[in-house]
């Protein structure tokens, strides 16, 4: 089933547009919590059905960049990742803290996992 909105968001062209990129957008993270990624971006589309469309490849390209070693993908930043232009206003005490179940720099099962799910939908959506 496609939704309507999944074809807006693709018509924003999210990897090209824009004057200053969005960098937590284009860095691996898991567990996601209210900020997504790329990934997180491509397996929410491809679900939707849009697994097939072209304006995925700048997604997809980045994405074959990052894998590593024996096809897998490593974890890039632990959430909260954010640079001090992205930051949002907290209403909490003190700094965030960084919530990882996996270490950053190193490979990611989960991140693995939700990379080839991606990648499998495209496959056969061609």
């Amino acid at each position: 089933m496609r939704f309507r909105w999944g074809s807006s968001y693709l018509e924003r062209r999210l990897m090209e547009d824009g004057e200053k990129k969005y960098p937590p957008w284009f860095r691996l993270h898991y567990p996601n919590h209210y900020c997504y990624d790329v990934l997180v971006g491509l397996d929410v589309i491809t679900r939707l059905g849009y697994a097939g469309d072209k304006r995925l490849e700048p997604a997809l390209r980045l994405l074959a960049e990052k894998t590593r070693k024996a096809g897998r993908w490593v974890i890039d930043k632990a959430h909260p990742d954010f640079e001090p232009r992205c930051r949002p206003n907290y209403r909490t005490e003190g700094e965030p803290k960084p919530f990882s179940l996996e270490e950053p720099g190193k490979p990611s099962k989960w991140i693995t996992l939700t990379a080839l799910r991606v990648l499998k939908r495209v496959n056969d959506a061609s």
